[in-house]
């Protein structure tokens, strides 16, 4: 299995391909330009396109990967917003767009060759709608609005409309500011990042009588019973297996590592590493075995091996790339 990590480099308005080595190794092999900044990219691996939000005309540029890993240019098309999350419904016939500048969520179409069309719908004063992504298994849409301490909730529809559910959205802690969502691969469990008081909340979803309810069930600090005034707190992945966890926080430049009680799907705090300053956006590969983090500031990727057996990041491997890498994803040829 060959696997290629794409970086965004926002303030060099380009994107780095690097190859992936199966001992962790990486070379770069392609650089391109977007002629603008570029923050969000996504990849839908069925039809190896990527897609990426640039700040010029507020576009979505589409890319074609070919076999491999290059590449190559295919559409673009403007959306309301500068794009700061992307997203694909399972059947990868939707593209979700939050824009946190414009306070709205696009809905866009895709073609049969995975093209985005006009907008199907904006949804308008989600104040800080920072991510969006569907639970596939209950067809819900979650979004997070950052400054108004919510998470919307919507199901979709087969044409592409979203619809309130009837539990319309989820408050979490006042000035906690939700950010980044990750769903369990395997369990009924939901895992949100809050950005300004450096916690995880843990959710269960569940359809009783035909009606979807989901319950808080643990909000859990970053930095274990360490509760400090300021943070800056950024992604959440987790393992393709459902045991590790990871999160990181920009204003403390670490990486938490948490176990995932495999009882009640609760975390529990395990370590914290030091990494690369403002660590924004981090990927797990497709073998779990390697952790790759972007630092915003010091311009370096840094490659972790992750212990089957812990979860424990150990430093493998730090590499120089453009200005201000902030997005990370990763494929699989």
């Amino acid at each position: 299995m060959r696997q290629v990590v794409y970086i965004a480099n926002s303030d060099s308005q380009s994107i780095e391909v690097w190859n992936l080595h199966c001992n962790g190794n990486m070379n770069l092999i392609q650089k391109i330009e977007t002629y603008a900044e570029v923050q969000p990219i996504e990849i839908m691996k069925e039809k190896n396109l990527l897609y990426a939000g640039v700040s010029s005309n507020n576009e979505i540029i589409t890319y074609f990967i070919d076999d491999n890993g290059f590449l190559e240019k295919k559409s673009s098309i403007s959306i309301t917003g500068k794009a700061n999350y992307i997203s694909l419904n399972h059947t990868n016939e939707f593209l979700f767009c939050s824009s946190y500048h414009a306070n709205c969520l696009n809905v866009n179409s895709l073609n049969q060759y995975g093209i985005p069309q006009n907008a199907i719908q904006i949804i308008h004063n989600i104040q800080g709608c920072h991510c969006a992504r569907i639970n596939d298994k209950y067809n819900i849409l979650f979004v997070t609005s950052l400054k108004e301490d919510r998470i919307y909730l919507y199901y979709l529809t087969n044409f592409g409309i979203l619809q309130s559910t009837e539990q319309q959205f989820l408050n979490v802690q006042k000035k906690s500011g939700p950010r980044h969502i990750v769903f369990h691969p395997n369990q009924d469990f939901i895992y949100t990042i809050n950005e300004l008081n450096g916690t995880i909340d843990v959710w269960n979803i569940n359809k009783i009588n035909n009606r979807i309810h989901i319950k808080h069930i643990q909000n859990i600090n970053l930095l274990k019973d360490q509760f400090q005034k300021k943070h800056w707190s950024s992604d959440i992945k987790l393992t393709s297996c459902g045991r590790f966890l990871y999160a990181s926080d920009r204003f403390f430049n670490i990486i938490s590592l948490f176990h995932i009680n495999q009882n009640n799907n609760k975390i529990v705090f395990y370590k914290n590493y030091k990494t690369e300053k403002q660590p924004r956006s981090f990927a797990i590969d497709f073998t779990n075995k390697y952790l790759i983090v972007a630092g915003e500031k010091s311009n370096k990727l840094i490659i972790y091996s992750i212990n089957n057996e812990t979860g424990e990041l150990k430093l493998l491997n730090i590499h120089h790339t453009g200005k201000r890498p902030i997005w990370v994803v990763i494929h699989k040829l």
